[in-house]
């Protein structure tokens, strides 16, 4: 019982000395300093310093006269005021943790942090247009230049996913894809233009994969930066209204 309640008080924030003194004190009544001493095991030299300790605390009560006389008080009446306490010692720290912390995390979050990577290779950027193409959930706007043709072949299945999936798909191409584009048909709008230089693929207005393509190169810029992904959607929207 005895290590048991000590190692409750020491959970409610008292030392193991005060424990003990507070201990000794409960089963044997009011006491001078020298009897707690005696009856707890806390060194003499040690036992003025944690009564007085526990008096500051709440949990002991020290009557005048030489020597003093020391009583506990009732456990629950003490165990509640060392809660009350430490609710109060932790509403302050939470308060301050708020008021320091607060405004930087709020900060950190509206400073973007967007990512932009430079993709070589065919491969590469394949890979990259099927990642982007797998998150969308609304919308895909597609631009195809006759540069990137070998492109086609690979991303037609994931036209065809898409629009199963209820994701509205545009798609614009230099009017020399027509006869490519046949697979596509009833899968997505398409529109053809002439002098198309540059191409891309614009994923729900967040993120967009700009291809640069020329006879045997393949190269592209992805990034998932909004106001990028904004501009690459109205130049877009400017070139399929064909204004």
């Amino acid at each position: 019982m005895g290590e048991r309640a000590i190692e409750a008080l020491k959970a409610l924030g008292l030392t193991e000395l005060e424990a003990k003194a507070y201990l000794a004190l409960v089963a044997h009544g009011e006491l001078t300093a020298k009897e707690v001493s005696m009856l707890s095991g806390v060194p003499y030299s040690k036992i003025h310093g944690t009564l007085e300790r526990l008096r500051e605390k709440g949990w002991v009560s020290a009557s005048p006269g030489r020597p003093k006389h020391y009583s506990a008080l009732p456990p629950a009446e003490a165990a509640r005021a060392e809660r009350l306490r430490r609710e109060a010692e932790l509403r302050a720290l939470e308060e301050s943790v708020v008021e320091e912390l607060q405004p930087l995390y709020e900060r950190s979050r509206t400073v973007e942090r967007p990512d932009v990577w430079i993709i070589r290779g065919l491969e590469g950027v394949l890979s990259k247009i099927h990642d982007v193409l797998s998150r969308a959930r609304r919308e895909v706007l597609i631009a195809i230049p006759l540069a990137a043709r070998e492109l086609l072949a690979s991303i037609g299945p994931s036209i065809a996913h898409l629009r199963f999936s209820g994701v509205e798909v545009r798609v614009l191409a230099s009017e020399q894809l027509k006869e490519e584009l046949s697979q596509v048909e009833g899968l997505a709008e398409v529109r053809f233009k002439s002098g198309m230089f540059g191409g891309g693929i614009i994923a729900d207005g967040r993120e967009a994969v700009l291809i640069l393509a020329r006879s045997g190169s393949v190269m592209a810029i992805w990034s998932d930066y909004a106001e990028l992904a904004h501009i690459a959607k109205v130049y877009f929207e400017h070139l399929w209204e064909g204004e």
